[in-house]
């Protein structure tokens, strides 16, 4: 695998997520072709192991129909919503970093809400037990997730 993606099985599934989560997917080929040009060669009776284990199903979207993974539910953004208005203590930034807090136990809750958003910029996330910690992509992007978060967390905004 090149670009600095791991050959493992959970790197390559992680990277198959990604693209079906950014694209309309619509055949393994299609698939296939995206997985190569991310450096990443897999036969086709891995490829459909692989969207086995993740659970991908095929849906219609916009007449089409494509992959998507059953956990990559349209209400995604709003479990996150309320995950955040009822455990988000607080959210600081250090420049490209985000720091969440949230009471004892409930870091990886909103871990996992914020990502499955696939939220824009967000180079990875970490979790703790009371702590959640963000890693953007510039200075920039982190202030503006940061002030969404908080205004989900004051109800003023309806999802990030």
């Amino acid at each position: 695998m090149g670009s600095g993606i791991p050959s493992s099985r959970s790197a390559r599934q992680g990277l198959i997520t990604s693209i079906l989560q950014t694209h309309t997917i619509g055949s393994q080929n299609e698939l296939r072709n995206h997985l190569s040009q991310a450096g990443v060669e897999v036969t086709q009776a891995t490829l459909s192991r692989d969207l086995d284990e993740l659970g991908a199903v095929k849906i219609r979207i916009d007449g089409t129909m494509a992959y998507r993974i059953a956990d990559q539910s349209v209400d995604s953004g709003d479990r996150l919503t309320r995950w955040i208005r009822e455990i988000l203590l607080s959210a600081d930034t250090a420049l490209n970093q985000i720091v969440l807090k949230t009471p004892p136990g409930a870091a990886q809750l909103l871990a996992s809400g914020i990502d499955r958003t696939n939220l824009d910029g967000l180079l990875g996330c970490i979790a703790g037990d009371d702590t959640v910690l963000l890693v953007m992509n510039s200075v920039e992007r982190a202030q503006i997730v940061t002030q969404k978060l908080l205004n989900l967390g004051d109800k003023s905004e309806e999802s990030i």
